[in-house]
């Protein structure tokens, strides 16, 4: 009997393990999406080797700023720098 007992208490313990888990790989796939980050509109056309058409970043770049409505981060200047850098080195 006491074997038995032995028995079903690592029998608990090995579920209590195996959800726990379960639990924490579960719980980080949220935090897996929320890694991947948006592109902005800029960063987007940029991918797509264009310039971005939305009247607000296109006046801001005129003026050579960002646009802080799309780009908070100010990462349309950094694309802006990027590709100046490659159109360079492809000369």
């Amino acid at each position: 009997m006491q074997t038995e007992i032995v028995e079903y208490m690592k029998l608990i313990k090995t579920l209590i393990v195996v959800g726990c888990a379960c639990t924490l790989l579960a719980g980080s796939a949220p935090a897996a999406e929320k890694s991947q980050k948006k592109l902005t509109c800029c960063e987007q056309a940029a991918a797509e080797g264009k310039e971005c058409r939305r009247k607000c970043c296109v006046a801001a770049h005129k003026e050579g700023k960002s646009c802080e409505k799309c780009n908070p981060n100010k990462e349309d200047l950094k694309l802006k720098g990027n590709s100046k850098a490659q159109k360079s080195s492809a000369k």
